[in-house]
């Protein structure tokens, strides 16, 4: 193994109330966005018995994607696009858009009407199959501030597809899941729901009658334990609408001396998609692999000031500072508390999940501070560039994974060598660059339709008739 758990457990003095509190603000990360969820307006969910596909395998019949003009320009989409047919021809790729992207083989393009959707699918519904095989669109009934009209978007899809994809899909429909959820704080194996005490934070707050995390209480084992209560049940309503049981990917307080330092450390996380630090895989030998994320890691492995990769990082991100510059400024940015946090976090979820029986790997990955790109609109403090917000795709006895490039060849290259030690081949493809920035990797970017994998007999998936 490349580095498991066992390493270093970083030991962290319990800090105040205060510092505690700036570690779990705002930990409901969106893939990008802003902090924070309400309830949409209850209606009636009918969520019960639907199957959702594993995100370890089976082959992804369709990729739906939102690609508004706000954030991408025509080019960028196109290349993209392109890219991801020419990986998988067969694929169904539908679009929501408001560009005027080029008629192309399996492209479906679902006009936005003037709706300022967000570019992350991902978050705001699932996709599953109800008994028969048919596709039943799940929409979480939790709003992202700053992003309310995406809870639309479930709606604008089912509404949009094109005739032939409606027939094929058993003629879709939309319902309300009758628990908070963010798809980029889930992963889902074949057999466990796996996530962090993050992914649960909106409906903990429910279950406690809180508005924010009670911070200033973990430093007292009763209040610790009051939080991962409440956070275990969560898990548990999350667990019934997926059909798997929840495991979360670290420990949690038991109502000890060692809660406070516990606490410490899963605050580091906080703030973060899960997606963007874990990466799950189900070769077709051995057991689960856990990729998990490690800021250490990347460090070491930079390629020299000279190397003509800095200068290529330098544009496709429009850094202010100067290429010969850049390394040494993100060792610096490794170096400092918030990276440090997160680096004790990660050290805590491989130690956890090699104990759980996982293979643990581990996988580059940085924190790349925004006052590099030289816009104050962007009020996030950094943004993670790395090589688990990937998605996963078996066809055969091959795994695949497909996610973005990095823009430093060198760590690309290390990427993929470290995903073939682990069974599957990483394919990279060409970034959206205002996405990544926002902190939105490829499977934020991306929701996938797959076989249905629970034992429906499912209706086709390929669509019928001409291509576009």
């Amino acid at each position: 193994m490349t580095r498991r758990a066992g390493a270093a457990r970083r030991r962290l003095r319990l800090p105040s109330p205060r510092t505690l509190g700036a570690l779990f603000a705002g930990s409901l990360a969106a893939c990008a966005a802003s902090q924070g969820a309400t309830r949409a307006p209850a209606d009636a969910p009918d969520a019960d018995g639907l199957c959702f596909s594993s995100d370890t395998g089976g082959a992804i019949a369709a990729s739906i994607y939102s690609l508004p003009s706000r954030y991408f320009a025509l080019a960028e989409a196109e290349r993209l696009l392109d890219a991801v047919h020419a990986l998988a021809p067969r694929r169904q790729l539908v679009v929501l858009s408001d560009l005027r992207l080029a008629p192309a083989p399996r492209r479906h393009l679902v006009a936005t009407d003037g709706e300022e959707f967000s570019p992350w699918p991902r978050d705001p519904f699932s996709l599953a199959h109800d008994s028969g095989g048919r596709v039943r669109v799940v929409i979480r009934p939790n709003l992202q501030r700053g992003r309310e009209a995406d809870a639309r978007l479930g709606e604008a899809l089912v509404r949009g597809l094109p005739a032939e994809l409606r027939r094929a899909w058993g003629e879709p429909t939309s319902t309300r899941a009758p628990t908070p959820f963010h798809n980029g704080q889930l992963l889902l194996d074949r057999d466990a729901l796996w996530l962090s005490i993050h992914s649960v934070e909106p409906r903990a707050l429910e279950l406690l009658g809180l508005g924010r995390v009670p911070v200033e209480t973990f430093a007292a084992p009763a209040g610790a334990t009051r939080y991962a209560a409440a956070a275990r049940r969560a898990a548990a309503e999350l667990a019934e609408l997926n059909g798997r049981p929840a495991r979360f990917v670290h420990p949690l307080p038991r109502g000890d001396a060692e809660d406070g330092e516990l606490m410490t450390a899963l605050g580091g996380g906080a703030g973060f998609d899960l997606d963007s630090l874990l990466t799950l895989l189900r070769p077709a030998q051995g057991g689960a692999v856990a990729l998990v994320a490690d800021l250490s890691l990347a460090e070491t492995l930079l390629p020299p000031p000279g190397d003509p990769s800095w200068e290529a990082a330098r544009r496709q991100y429009g850094f202010v500072l100067p290429a010969g510059e850049l390394r040494a400024h993100l060792a610096a940015a490794a170096a400092g508390p918030r990276a440090r946090g997160l680096d004790r976090f990660l050290d805590l979820v491989a130690e956890h999940l090699a104990g759980e029986g996982l293979a643990v790997e581990r996988l580059p990955a940085m924190l790349v501070p925004i006052p590099w790109l030289g816009r104050p609109e962007l009020a996030h403090p950094d943004f993670v560039l790395g090589w688990n917000n990937v998605v996963v795709e078996r066809a055969g006895a091959a795994l695949r994974a497909e996610g973005f490039a990095s823009g430093l060849a060198p760590l690309d290259a290390e990427a993929e060598r470290r995903f073939a030690a682990a069974g599957a081949r990483l394919e990279l493809l060409p970034p959206l660059v205002e996405s990544v920035v926002r902190n939105g990797g490829y499977r934020c970017a991306s929701n996938h339709l797959r076989e249905a994998d629970c034992g429906a007999t499912p209706a086709p998936m390929a669509a019928p008739g001409r291509e576009r």
